[in-house]
């Protein structure tokens, strides 16, 4: 069974606007919402791919109210902790004639220390040997970071493979507890290490500094350039497919959810990249973070060219 945690969920609302100008009125084109934060992207990924999870964290509110409700209209499993303070809601604002997004993300509800071990002791109910924990996205402000490295050992204390896919302080602080998984992207990679990484050689280094550490695998999402993938026996270089991207939002999440899918499925390496490649793509080309459809992304697993680096 696969457990994802959301520390920060949201409501996740896209506008669509032609030719966005600030300062001035924008009429908005076409609107959706979905629940979002990035482990319950995952458990929509998952859930699309065919498969089951039970998606967890904190909801507030009426904003926590319909995220609950989405996720069983969805036939999401979730076990959430119901604290106080209201749930967030994220806007995003794609312009149709650049294609780009611009992404206004609130802070969170302050969650008190009594809810804080609330989730702990929910998290390590849920788990048991050979579940998999996926621990994603930020953390209300009001909660310290060590909560990652927490719930880290709370996965590995169950004995489960556990998959951290976090920025910041809370990546310092979840790889401390070392995740069997970890998927900075390239800009977080950067800032944790302070310094460009420009090519593959870097990234074969920095994959090689996590292993040292004794983070068994090591990705590395890599936007339009595709992905990176290392552990102590190989370096594979991902390249990306060439589509038509709607927008970036949630790409990263839906490369968790397929691996994390592949995973518990028993897949080879080989099929868990290809099938991570192909469902990162397909999302970007959905509007808001909405999966796309499983008979797309099967069809372009052969597309995926794989290269050692």
């Amino acid at each position: 069974m696969v457990v994802t945690v959301t520390l920060n969920p949201a409501i996740d609302k896209t506008i669509e606007i032609t030719s966005f100008e600030i300062g001035e009125l924008n009429k908005v084109e076409n609107s959706i919402q979905d629940p979002g934060g990035k482990g319950i992207n995952v458990s929509k990924v998952i859930e699309s791919l065919g498969g089951k999870s039970v998606a967890t964290g904190f909801l507030g509110g009426s904003a926590g109210q319909y995220i609950k409700s989405a996720l069983q209209k969805l036939q999401i499993n979730n076990d959430f902790i119901e604290i106080q303070n209201e749930t967030r809601t994220n806007l995003k604002i794609f312009d149709r004639t650049s294609s780009d997004t611009t992404e206004i993300n609130e802070p969170g509800p302050y969650v008190n220390a009594l809810e804080v071990e609330a989730l702990l002791e929910k998290v390590a109910s849920l788990l048991s040997d050979n579940d998999i924990l996926v621990i994603s996205g930020s953390a209300p402000k009001s909660i310290h970071e060590s909560i990652y490295s927490d719930l880290v050992l709370i996965g590995k204390k169950k004995g489960t493979s556990v998959f951290l896919d976090a920025s910041g302080k809370a990546f310092e602080s979840g790889i401390q507890a070392k995740p069997d998984y970890i998927k900075p992207n390239r800009h977080e990679l950067e800032l944790y290490f302070d310094h460009a990484i420009p090519d593959d050689a870097a990234l074969v280094k920095a994959g090689k500094h996590f292993l040292d550490l004794g983070i068994p695998h090591v990705f590395v999402s890599l936007g339009k350039e595709g992905a990176f993938y290392c552990d102590k026996e190989l370096a594979y270089r991902m390249l990306p497919l060439k589509i038509d991207a709607h927008s970036s939002v949630g790409a990263g999440d839906a490369f968790v959810g397929a691996f994390v899918y592949a995973l518990d499925h028993g897949l080879s390496l080989d099929e868990m990249l290809r099938l991570a490649v192909a469902t990162s793509a397909g999302a970007v080309m959905t509007v808001g973070t909405k999966p796309m459809n499983v008979e797309w992304i099967m069809n372009q697993l052969d597309r995926i060219e794989i290269v050692m680096c």
